[in-house]
Parts: C-alpha cells; sequence; structure tokens
C-alpha cells in the first residue's frame, strides 16, 4: 500500500485531541496538518511494556506544547502497512513530519527529560521552515438531554408519533432547540413517508399539489436535494398566493432535514426569496 505523505488537501485545524489513534485510513485526515506545524509519529504496540511507557512520556510532552505539535500513535502490529510505509524496523519508533516529510527521531523508550529536549529540537527546526501553527481540540458534543435521548430511542424503535411528541415537548422547553427543530422536521418527514414506496413516489408523474409533495418528500429522503427543491419551487410559483403558505412551511422544514449549510438548501432559500419579495 503506497502512502502519499502530505497529499491530503484536508487543512483543518482543528483536531479531536492532541494525541489521536490512527490506521491507515484515518492518519490521511491529519497528514496534511504538517504543512503548517510539527507532527509526530508513534509506533507501539498495544501489549509491550516499552511502548506503552513512551506513549504516557510523548502524550504528557504534547499536551504541554498547547497545539503547536501533534501526535498520531499507530500500532505497528493493527497497521502493518504503515510500519511498511514508513520503514519501519523497531517498536517503538518516534517520527517527525515537517511539511509532509517524515524523519526518525529515535526508537526504544526514553527518559522523559530526553523526549522534551527532542520535542522542543523538532520546533525549532518547524520554526526555521516557518512552521508555527497551532491546532485546538475541537469542542465535546454537549450531552444530549433526557428528552433528546428518549427521541433518538423512539425513533430506534420506528416510533415516531413518540419521537415526534418528544421534540414537540423538547421545543416547548426550550423554543430555541435547533436539534429539536430539526429532528421534528425529520420525524415529520418519516412519518409522511411511512409505509409509500419512495422509488415509485420519485417516478411519480402527478403534477397536483399533493402529488408534488409527496414526491418532493422522496426525493429528499432519497439524497436528490437539488432536484426536489426545484420542483417545490415551480409548485410554489404555480400556486396562488393566498394558498402558498403550506409549500413555503414545507420548505422550512425541509431545509431543517437537508442542513442549512447545504448547497441545494442555500440556491432553494435565495430562490424562493426571490418569489417571496
Amino acid at each position: 500500500m503506497a502512502i502519499e505523505f502530505g497529499k491530503s488537501t484536508d487543512q483543518a485545524q482543528t483536531v479531536p485531541a492532541l494525541v489521536l489513534e490512527v490506521d491507515s485510513t484515518s492518519i490521511r485526515d491529519y497528514l496534511a496538518i504538517s504543512d503548517s506545524l510539527p507532527v509526530l509519529v508513534l509506533f507501539v504496540q498495544e501489549n509491550d511494556p516499552t511502548s506503552q511507557s513512551l506513549l504516557r512520556t510523548v502524550k504528557t510532552l504534547t499536551e504541554k506544547t498547547a497545539g503547536k505539535i501533534l501526535t498520531l500513535v499507530v500500532d505497528a502490529v493493527k497497521s502493518p502497512e504503515l510500519a511498511q510505509a514508513f520503514e519501519l524496523k523497531q517498536i517503538p519508533t518516534l517520527l517527525g513530519m515537517l511539511k509532509g516529510q517524515p524523519a526518525p527521531l529515535f526508537v526504544g523508550d526514553q527518559p522523559a527529560e530526553q523526549v522534551q529536549q527532542i520535542i522542543d529540537r523538532v520546533l525549532e527546526v518547524g520554526k526555521e521552515n516557518g512552521l508555527t501553527g497551532v491546532v485546538k481540540v475541537a469542542e465535546p458534543e454537549p450531552e444530549l438531554s433526557i428528552t433528546h435521548q428518549q427521541a433518538f430511542a423512539a425513533i430506534e424503535e420506528n416510533n415516531y408519533p413518540l419521537a415526534k411528541s418528544l421534540y414537540e415537548k423538547a421545543l416547548v422547553e426550550n423554543p430555541n432547540d435547533q436539534l429539536a427543530e430539526a429532528g421534528l422536521a425529520q420525524i415529520k418527514l418519516l412519518i409522511r413517508l411511512e409505509g409509500k414506496d419512495l422509488s415509485s413516489l420519485v417516478r411519480s408523474p402527478g403534477e397536483d399539489t399533493d402529488a408534488v409533495l409527496d414526491r418532493v418528500d422522496a426525493l429528499i429522503a432519497t439524497g436528490s436535494a437539488k432536484e426536489g427543491f426545484e420542483q417545490l419551487l415551480v409548485l410554489f410559483e404555480k400556486t396562488a398566493k393566498d394558498q402558498r403558505e403550506p409549500i413555503r412551511l414545507r420548505f422550512v422544514e425541509l431545509f431543517l432535514v437537508v442542513g442549512n449549510e447545504d448547497p441545494a438548501v442555500m440556491q432553494a432559500r435565495k430562490n424562493l426569496s426571490l418569489l417571496l419579495f
């Protein structure tokens, strides 16, 4: 397996943690960070005491840098293709990466003082090469309320009416609960489509309001948001102004289902605004 060092296009500087366990797939998400700051790659073995001792040391010292270094931890036994790609000869091994280029730092366990000196030197070399970026740890997801947890459980049990009532309850408790608002919109969509053949709905030629709304629901549910919004927009445009409100509300619901940052939603919202004003 060939690993293309530094070829990832992911330039995000927010990470789940400063010390991350990675494999041959997930490592690609972080290699490009070495274009902005030094990255350490530590090869260990799960049941090897020397590996675990060095891991504890490197973890502590990495966290002390407050984001000036990112450490990727690889289990050499579980990811032999990475061990081969990095030409690993011994476990544990610590490598440094600057601008996508790996360089061995040392093998075996080392005293914390010596590891600190090596990390300091890596930071110096990084600074000399303009690698002075900082990664920050992403904020943890807020814990879900009991009501939300119950709603998720109801969805898993296909009890959509219960989930709907729970999301409605959550919105009564907090009208600004965006998660509940989106959840309610998704549940309403599931309820409308329950027991229906999505493929048949998508192919349905009906042009009356109910037929179009059903077809749009099916298109949204099957991932064709752009086409769904286009058809809903046509329906809105040809509907008498005093009868458009239900269609506008369906737009609002489906925007929540698809997500406000989706390009299809942003375009549909723009087109709808032109018709409204």
